[in-house]
């Protein structure tokens, strides 16, 4: 029988896992790292609860309608604004810079909503829960029989998908060289209007399975946004593989600082579980700034791997250990 310590955190592997893959996904594609999406997961939750309270769906009935609308909102942020910035010729910096501003109007938005609920419904949209609703199974919750297996098989399917099948392969050129991957056939615009809604279906999916694991509110972006990047640079925003990596060292290795921290200096150490992260990330950056799948890379330079440079330090205080003890050794004779 698993604790509810271990429960909770498969749970929360497996949301954070799907996210930083959406999220590393989409700066492969795009080049440039999309902040708004973990507002997408938001606006799944609010979907979702909404679909339950109203139209009396089950949590597990809503998801398939949040991943689908927050799909459809991944195609309308390509059309309207990704791609008409990008036709100015204007750099990634400029996109980062607009999701960035496009997390506050979508997290206002959310903020009328609720309050429009609120008022007309008289419960808000935030601080809520469906563990009510949800079933259990030989004592475990159903959430977990059903976010672990999925996120295990989305990952998959898409590994799959971008390295097996002549569809996904394409994915993987326009990420490469859009330029010559258009001049070889492939229809660029499908490629990106496709990775927009696969990103955004699947920040929707994890917005639905939230409130089934969590209480959960509209301020929740910003504590998934940190987990999600740290997660994604951890891993590599090269690959999706690295998505996954990095999002479960993440995850662990927050509880585990947590847990350390609270053992040395007393239960005031959990105030600081959201900084863990950010340390861990500046530790990788420091060691390996493309995270821990680029020790892994054979197509960059040797003398840039990890692996490589931990090998030379070793050899090198070797040598100076060795000439230290000549060194000695010559003075002894003397």
């Amino acid at each position: 029988m698993l604790s509810p310590l271990m429960i909770g955190l498969i749970i929360q592997a497996s949301v954070v896992v799907v996210l930083c893959v959406g999220f590393t996904f989409t700066y492969m594609m795009e080049k440039f790292p999309n902040f708004a999406h973990t507002s997408l997961a938001t606006v799944g939750t609010v979907i979702s609860y909404t679909l339950v309270q109203m139209y009396g769906f089950t949590p597990y009935q809503a998801l398939p309608v949040s991943t689908l609308i927050c799909g459809l909102m991944g195609l309308v942020l390509y059309r309207f604004i990704v791609r008409p910035i990008k036709a100015t010729g204007a750099r990634e910096i400029t996109l980062t810079f607009a999701f960035f501003a496009l997390t506050e109007v979508i997290a206002s938005i959310m903020y009328i909503y609720s309050y429009w609920y609120l008022y007309n419904r008289g419960t808000p949209t935030s601080g809520f829960y469906f563990f009510t609703g949800d079933f259990t199974w030989e004592g475990y919750p159903g959430v977990l029989l059903v976010a672990a297996p999925m996120c295990l098989v989305l990952v998959v399917a898409l590994w799959f998908f971008l390295t097996k099948v002549k569809q996904g392969i394409a994915f993987r050129a326009v990420a490469e060289d859009e330029t010559l991957a258009s001049s070889l056939g492939v229809n660029v615009e499908e490629i990106h209007l496709l990775t927009w809604f696969i990103t955004g279906a699947l920040a929707g999916l994890a917005g639905g399975i939230i409130p089934l694991w969590r209480y959960t509110g509209l301020d929740a972006n910003d504590e998934f946004l940190i987990l999600v990047m740290t997660g994604s640079v951890v891993g590599g925003l090269n690959a999706v593989a690295g998505a996954v990596v990095g999002g479960l060292i993440v995850v662990v290795a927050q509880k585990l600082l947590t847990f350390i921290g609270i053992d040395f200096f007393g239960v005031g150490a959990a105030m600081y579980e959201s900084l863990y992260p950010m340390v861990l990330v500046v530790i990788i950056l420091f060691l390996q700034p493309e995270g821990v799948m680029g020790v892994f890379d054979k197509s960059r330079p040797a003398e840039k791997r990890l692996t490589v440079r931990l090998r030379d330090s070793y050899r090198n205080l070797k040598r100076k250990a060795r000439e230290l003890r000549e060194i000695k050794n010559t003075r002894y004779q003397r």
